[in-house]
């Protein structure tokens, strides 16, 4: 009896112990909860297991206070320190093993990723439009990082980071200081932006992307050569405007090619260059001066095709071979007189031939049986030879707005 009483008496004994620690948890993670609020301005959701916390306030300077109190709050998954006036480092990150998202948006006067290095969990990486952001040699040794963002890095000169072997998504638009970009150590990569990257040269290591299924370049005017592209064989968006390139037979071969969007392009004249692109949907040209013919059109272009500001452009002689197409846009070709292919479009939807000035006639859209919008803004056609038309739906739209 006795030895029962002493047992149950220590049974009691630790369900107490229990109790209090139990309590005391609480109470110290309610306490802690509590001054990330007040002094870091913290918002905190946990769902599930996952555990959000974004700070943003003037106290927030470097990650030492903020790792320790989430600490006593749970396992941090993700912190947004976005708009953050006053982070100047990210020190104290290594106390935060189980963070798997940073995302530092707009922090102006952050300038390194120091800490960040051989951070085991970490998946994702934001330092969009950080414009100080500089020195991002501390990106390595990180196995599990899926995605970085340096968009809007304005101070970013150079891109020397190593040892990310899942990476699959890179973001550096507008960079506009980034001299060069070597990705040939991310084999894994998906999507790669560069767009309004204006002081780009080189970006070295495409052809070993095999992965790869976007790529934006436009704006990156200084780019010289797309070498290796020929190679990207799951390449399926291609945005390259305002690049010029004088070769474009390594695009003519990328096997997969949905949408390729174009713009600024001297040495384009006609589309024979782009004709064995037989999987490509949308085409997107933009002010091409010299685009003098549709001839060599891919047949496949169904969803898309935009042929605006191109000033050589009289007749639409070769569009034709692309009977599907739904939306096909010609804004701004000043000179075009002739629209006559278009009644072979029978899978035309919507039609643009704003500021078309010199075309006067538009009875080839007459018997189209699935139009819907033809939009006349600024172009030479009346409204008086729209009521004389013939129409297969008597309720097409013909819209002579201007916008801008």
């Amino acid at each position: 009896m006795q030895t029962t009483a002493r047992v149950s008496l220590l049974v009691f004994a630790v369900l107490v112990v229990i109790l209090i620690l139990v309590m005391w948890k609480r109470s110290d993670r309610k306490t802690a909860i509590t001054e990330l609020e007040q002094r870091f301005d913290g918002q905190i959701a946990i769902n599930g297991e996952e555990f959000y916390l974004g700070c943003s306030g003037q106290n927030v300077k470097d990650l030492h206070e903020i790792a320790a109190l989430a600490a006593r709050v749970g396992e941090l998954d993700i912190l947004d320190l976005t708009g953050a006036p006053a982070l100047v480092s990210l020190a104290g990150i290594e106390a935060i093993p189980s963070l798997k998202s940073l995302v530092a948006i707009d922090c102006p006067i952050l300038v390194s990723a120091d800490g960040v290095q051989g951070h085991p969990g970490l998946r994702e990486l934001v330092f969009t439009d950080s414009a100080a952001m500089a020195d991002v040699g501390a990106i390595r040794g990180l196995p599990e990082l899926r995605s970085l963002d340096l968009s809007g890095c304005l101070a970013l000169k150079s891109l020397e980071i190593e040892g990310l072997p899942a990476l699959q998504n890179l973001f550096l638009s507008r960079c506009r200081d980034l001299g060069g970009a070597d990705v040939s150590g991310f084999p894994e990569l998906r999507q790669l932006y560069v767009d309004g990257c204006s002081s780009l040269r080189r970006i070295e290591g495409l052809s070993g992307l095999s992965s790869l299924t976007d790529l934006d370049v436009s704006n990156a005017s200084e780019l010289e050569t797309l070498e290796g592209i020929e190679s990207l064989a799951e390449l399926i968006v291609l945005d390259l405007r305002n690049v010029e390139l004088d070769n474009f037979s390594g695009i003519a071969r990328l096997p997969k090619l949905r949408i390729l969007r174009m713009g600024g392009q001297d040495a384009i004249e006609t589309l024979e260059p782009l004709s064995s692109l037989t999987t490509l949907r949308e085409l997107h040209l933009e002010a091409c001066p010299n685009l003098r013919s549709l001839k060599g059109m891919p047949s496949g272009v169904s969803q898309y095709a935009g042929f605006t500001y191109c000033p050589k452009l009289t007749t639409l002689d070769g569009v034709e071979v692309a009977a599907g197409l739904e939306q096909l846009d010609l804004t701004g070709c000043e000179n075009l007189v002739d629209i006559a292919p278009v009644a072979k479009l029978s899978g035309l939807v919507q039609l643009s031939l704003v500021k078309c000035r010199q075309l006067s006639v538009i009875q080839p859209v007459e018997k189209l049986p699935k139009l819907v919008i033809v939009m006349l803004g600024g172009s030479g056609v009346v409204p008086a030879a729209v009521e004389k038309l013939v129409l297969a739906k008597e309720d097409v739209i013909f819209d002579f707005a201007i916008s801008e």
